[in-house]
């Protein structure tokens, strides 16, 4: 399966744990990793909350009007939220993929090359206070896949992949970049690579099933991925991601259908932000949002 416009193929890794291995990458890549400032020895905890007294109780609709308060004379009232916009033009897409596999005993490929451009790319823009949509004139991406499978006994496999793009923003005058001091300007990408597309992506991975008799089987599994270093955010170039992650997997099958699994993920707790932007409403401000960590877990599930 690949993604070309805006991001990189996702191997798909046959281990029987990819089912909470997915729910728990989701819940994990969206902790923040930013500072708490609710106890930095520099804040006050009366600059950070107002006094008890500064409460007024009472409706300025009511008659007669309450006295003045602290709180309501603060402005609070006032809206500080406006509306994006959810508006996007339409994307036209133009592809050209040339595609081959092959298949014999032991042995299987699937090579693909392709040529994409699309007109009118919808991206998310970044406003200092929130992301709105926006078009690219045109942003373009070549390249190939090639994945294999390889068998030399029934019980073994090893599979491998590899994914090359050579992604680029041809036009997109109305775009965004962080600056060094951490805020966000206008910016022309023309020419510009997308954030978070690597160049080369290459999964391998193995898998060897022992026969316990009487239809029961006992599998290992081991895959890993890595990924070439790439900017994760447009504009300032300090902040890289390069991705390295091992994961394997044990699992018990019995012959009623009921299968035991024990897994772990990132085995190696390689750490890397997956994105960055500034923080909303707080310039000079950033927030990341870094990969999974070491993770172990089981799976208890039965076929029928």
């Amino acid at each position: 399966m690949r993604l070309k416009t805006g991001g990189q193929a996702t191997p798909i890794s046959p281990t029987p744990s990819a089912s909470p291995m997915m729910r728990q990458t989701t819940s994990a890549s969206m902790r923040p990793m930013r500072q708490d400032l609710r106890h930095h020895p520099s804040i006050s905890r009366t600059t950070a909350q107002p006094f008890a007294a500064d409460f007024i109780p009472g409706s300025p609709f009511q008659s007669p009007a309450p006295a003045a308060s602290p709180i309501r004379d603060a402005g609070l009232a006032v809206a500080n939220l406006t509306t994006g916009s959810r508006f996007a033009g339409p994307e036209e897409s133009e592809v050209y993929e040339l595609g081959v596999k092959g298949q014999w005993d032991g042995f299987s490929f699937n090579l693909a090359i392709f040529d994409q451009t699309l007109e009118g790319f919808q991206a998310n823009v970044f406003t200092g206070t929130g992301f709105i949509l926006g078009n690219a004139e045109e942003q373009s991406v070549r390249g190939f896949e090639l994945d294999t499978r390889i068998s030399p006994i029934p019980e073994l496999t090893f599979t491998a992949g590899i994914t090359y793009l050579d992604s680029v923003f041809d036009t997109f005058t109305g775009g965004t970049a962080l600056s060094p001091a951490f805020t966000i300007v206008p910016a022309d990408l023309s020419g510009e690579r997308p954030s978070g597309v690597p160049e080369w992506s290459v999964v391998v991975g193995g898998t060897y099933t022992a026969d316990l008799g009487n239809d029961n089987s006992l599998s290992f599994h081991a895959d890993y991925l890595t990924e070439s270093n790439v900017e994760i955010v447009n504009g300032v170039s300090d902040f890289k991601r390069a991705v390295e992650t091992l994961n394997a997997s044990v699992t018990l099958g019995l012959t009623n259908g009921i299968e035991f699994s024990i897994w772990g993920r990132n085995l190696t707790d390689a750490a890397y932000l997956n994105i960055v932007s500034p923080a909303v409403g707080q310039p000079g401000s950033l927030v990341g949002f870094r990969n999974q960590p070491r993770t172990y877990g089981g799976l208890v599930r039965f076929k029928f």
